[in-house]
């Protein structure tokens, strides 16, 4: 019985893993930096959350927006915006 429970686990958890490679860790988001660790947390929570492809896609825009005034006022320059956590877990069918 708890290998069953095991295994189902950590299928589980290898999907969200594929559906959001890059984020579930917290430290490869654009401006990391400029999060605190309990940020970053909050931040894939937040993803993993995520109901629908516009709920994502206005989040992220907010996201971007914070972590841009965060770099400017910290005279960082960051790398542009490259990919996009809603089409990937779109892509992976986490919502449409």
């Amino acid at each position: 019985m708890s290998r069953s429970l095991i295994l189902i686990t950590l299928l589980a958890a290898s999907q969200f893993t594929q559906a959001m490679p890059w984020y579930a860790s917290g430290d490869n988001i654009r401006g990391a930096s400029l999060l605190t660790p309990d940020e970053r947390k909050q931040h894939v929570s937040r993803l993993q959350g995520m109901r629908s492809f516009t709920e994502c896609s206005e989040y992220m825009q907010g996201h971007y927006i914070e972590i841009d005034r965060r770099a400017k006022a910290a005279n960082i320059a960051l790398p542009p915006v490259r990919g996009d956590p809603c089409e990937v877990m779109k892509t992976m069918g986490r919502f449409r």
